[in-house]
């Protein structure tokens, strides 16, 4: 399993519910031909020593790095349209990271 991870805070004045909604609209969107096959939205309820972490965590699951790869490549023609678009000006701080599973389950 890969997972590209979204960091993220809603912008002053976004309500978190308004943020959310719109998450979750465009994960809808992830599956099938964007070859996303889960995703989870964490909100960082205690950040311990990264208090400069932002406020959600999106962590989106795909079957391999060929994947994440194809999905980008989608992205990049799509990300001026709705949902991402309204999303990304609806959050105030953004980072992003990617991980490979390594439970000894998944490496085999």
């Amino acid at each position: 399993m890969h997972s590209y991870h979204v960091y993220f805070t809603p912008k002053d004045g976004v309500s978190d519910r308004e943020l959310l909604t719109q998450v979750h609209q465009f994960m809808e969107g992830q599956f099938g031909s964007n070859l996303a096959i889960s995703y989870r939205v964490l909100r960082m309820t205690n950040k311990a020593s990264c208090g400069d972490l932002p406020d959600f965590h999106l962590i989106v699951d795909y079957a391999s790095e060929a994947d994440i790869q194809c999905a980008f490549q989608n992205m990049k023609a799509h990300y001026r349209e709705e949902p991402h678009a309204p999303l990304m000006k609806m959050v105030s701080t953004f980072r992003v990271a990617f991980s490979k599973d390594e439970t000894p389950e998944a490496t085999l």
